[in-house]
Parts: structure tokens; C-alpha cells; sequence
């Protein structure tokens, strides 16, 4: 039987054959999480022996990272501001340029006269890392949870559960704003935004484990983006916030069409790798 360091140098260097980018890190989190333990554990018992029966589990889920599929489907989860959420091929994996879109709408939130028990719809909700953190982070708010999949909602639901904040989020699923009746304060959506020919360009855990239908949209990857800022008037307050997540190049266009349409308050935010990312605007009144 082997010890964790030669396990770890086998499993590094079959991810490096794979072109995984993080063969060291992947290689640890699956042997940690095999084991049940940390990373900080793992480094401290590098010469024990590998129990014979969590072997067959730790060389299965690394046969399956080194078939380039995601590690955190692997793991079960995935960390979205500082809070673990599960996560399977059902929902797109939380990404953390998405964490700057919720820090500013917190930040809009608490600008408000009154912020006191408002409602706030996230479109598109996934795994629910948006509607969780929110409701998590604003013990006031309401979240209106939107997904055109059912297995998504039970994902979300199950982040709800975990997290302490279901009794404050109602689930809906349909197409974007189709199941939400009353104008609420804010809508924040991270929609589908891949053109289908920057679709096949995707890196092998995107394009082959993530689902498509997450991911990629007509229309130059805006077609969902435009449905729903031409949806959005009769579903937002006047003064309301509309808070977008978009793909490279894309944001120039949306606040040129929502300047067209006399929104207010239009600024973008710059992601972490100096992309424009997010656009944020208000309703005019």
C-alpha cells in the first residue's frame, strides 16, 4: 500500500498529463476529501498509508478529473463567498467574479432610503449562490429564486437548507421574470451569455460537464439579456436596480441600449481580470 506523498506524486502527474491546470492543488482537495480531512491534515501525514478501502474511491475521482471533468463536481461542492454550496451537473459551478456582482448590490441595497424587508428576484439562479449569499448576508430581505429547470431549484433549495435562509426564498420555476407577479426592488440576473461559435472554444470542464443550456445563447450570446431588459420594466419598481453578469465585449452594448431606453444611474464593474463583467442601472421613475 502506498503513503500520501506517493500517492499525491501519481495522481500530480497524471493531471499533468491531462493538462489539468492545477494538478498539485486537485491532486490534494480529492486525497483530502476522500479522506474526510483538510489540507492542513494531509500535509501533516504525508507518510501514513492510504486505508486500502478509500483507495478504489480516491483513483476513481482522480481517473475522472484527469478525464478533464470538474473538480468541484468531484468534491460536491464549491466555496461562493466564503460559504461552501453543493453543486452537481445540473447547475454551472459559482465563479467569483459573480461575488462582485452580489457585493454591489448589497451595496445599492443599503444606499436606499429604506431597505427594510425588500424583495429582490435573482433570474437564472443555478445552484442559488446568488439568492443564499444575499438572504445570508441582508437578514431583511425576501428573494424571489428563478429557474427554467426543476433539477437547478432542487440545487438551490438544498443551498437554501444548508445556509439557514429557505424560509425567506421562494423558489419559481419558469422562464426568466414569467412567475413573478409584483414589481420588486431589484432584479439581478446571471443569464446564459456564450455565443454558440465561442462555445466550442471552451475549455474541456465548461464545454463538456457544465450544462450547455447554462451557458451558451443566441444573438451573439445576448439574446436572454435582451429578452429580459425588455421584460424588466414591468416587473421592477421605478428607482429599481437591474443588475446584470455578462460576457467579454458584451457590456458596451447593453448600457448603450439601456442609455437608448433613458435608465439611470448605468455604470459597469470590472471583474478580476479587468473585463468588464457586470452592468448595473435603475428604472427611471
Amino acid at each position: 500500500m502506498s503513503n500520501f506523498r506517493d500517492l499525491l506524486s501519481e495522481k500530480i502527474s497524471l493531471f499533468r498529463a491531462a493538462d489539468v491546470d492545477t494538478p498539485r492543488l486537485d491532486a490534494a482537495l480529492l486525497l483530502a476529501h476522500v479522506l474526510g480531512k483538510n489540507r492542513a491534515w494531509l500535509w501533516a501525514h504525508l507518510d501514513d498509508t492510504m486505508p486500502a478501502i478509500l483507495q478504489e474511491k480516491f483513483d476513481t475521482l482522480s481517473t475522472r478529473r484527469a478525464a478533464r471533468e470538474p473538480l468541484a463536481y468531484l468534491l460536491g461542492e464549491w466555496e461562493f463567498y466564503a460559504r461552501p454550496f453543493h453543486v452537481n451537473s445540473a447547475v454551472l459551478i459559482p465563479r467569483p467574479e459573480t461575488e462582485l456582482l452580489v457585493e454591489e448590490a448589497l451595496k445599492w441595497l443599503h444606499q436606499q432610503p429604506v431597505h427594510q424587508q425588500q424583495t429582490i428576484v435573482d433570474v437564472g439562479t443555478g445552484s442559488g449562490a446568488i439568492a443564499v449569499t444575499l438572504a445570508a448576508e441582508e437578514l431583511s430581505l425576501q428573494i424571489i429564486a428563478v429557474d427554467i429547470s426543476p433539477e437547478s431549484l432542487q440545487v438551490a433549495q438544498r443551498n437554501a437548507d444548508r445556509h439557514n435562509v429557505a424560509q425567506r426564498i421562494t423558489f419559481l420555476c419558469g422562464d426568466l421574470l414569467q412567475p413573478v407577479s409584483n414589481p420588486v426592488a431589484a432584479i439581478i440576473a446571471n443569464l446564459p451569455y456564450i455565443a454558440e461559435e465561442e462555445y466550442l472554444e471552451l475549455m474541456p470542464e465548461v464545454r463538456d460537464y457544465e450544462p450547455a443550456t447554462a451557458l451558451r445563447a443566441a444573438d451573439g450570446g445576448l439574446a436572454l439579456v435582451w429578452r429580459l431588459i425588455k421584460d424588466t420594466p414591468a416587473h421592477l419598481l421605478p428607482g429599481g436596480l437591474l443588475g446584470l453578469e455578462l460576457g467579454e465585449g458584451q457590456a458596451e452594448k447593453v448600457t448603450q441600449e439601456l442609455a437608448r431606453l433613458k435608465w439611470n444611474n448605468i455604470h459597469t464593474i470590472v471583474d478580476y481580470a479587468g473585463i468588464d463583467r457586470h452592468v448595473l442601472a435603475e428604472r427611471p421613475m
